[in-house]
């Protein structure tokens, strides 16, 4: 993580997390356009998101939970043990009890079913920010 990860100053950080590469480009595009003011990056593993959030501030983790290696659920919670102040939205095809529970029970913020990335990923992520906006 970066020196001052609690930097008012640093424009808040999303961080999509989707092996897929068309949907993650397609993800990193939308948010960057609905949401101007964020840092925006993608990246196809769990793997490489915990090394992206060794390096860098990320306050939104938007997190698949089928992908190579390790898989989201577990990517999740480590980024939790490493960086408890990230939300992780998971964004996944699973619309199960059994995979809410879960990606609840390593920390998950919020669950958005990929169907439904239309009508509920931009309120779950602005709900995200102003959760993290100082008062």
């Amino acid at each position: 993580m970066n020196p001052n990860p609690n930097s008012r100053t640093a424009p808040p950080s999303i961080l999509v997390v989707e092996d897929f590469e068309l949907l993650r480009r397609s993800v990193v595009q939308w948010l960057q356009c609905r949401f101007p003011g964020c840092v925006v990056e993608g990246v196809e593993s769990g793997e490489q998101a915990l090394e992206h959030l060794h390096s860098a501030r990320t306050d939104i983790v938007l997190m698949d939970i089928n992908l190579p290696g390790i898989d989201g659920i577990e990517a999740t919670r480590r980024i939790k043990a490493h960086a408890p102040g990230a939300a992780v939205l998971m964004l996944t095809t699973h619309d199960t009890p059994h995979h809410r529970l879960a990606a609840e029970k390593v920390g998950a913020s919020g669950y958005v079913v990929k169907r439904d990335m239309e009508m509920q990923l931009e309120a779950a992520i602005q709900g995200l920010l102003r959760s993290r906006t100082p008062s």
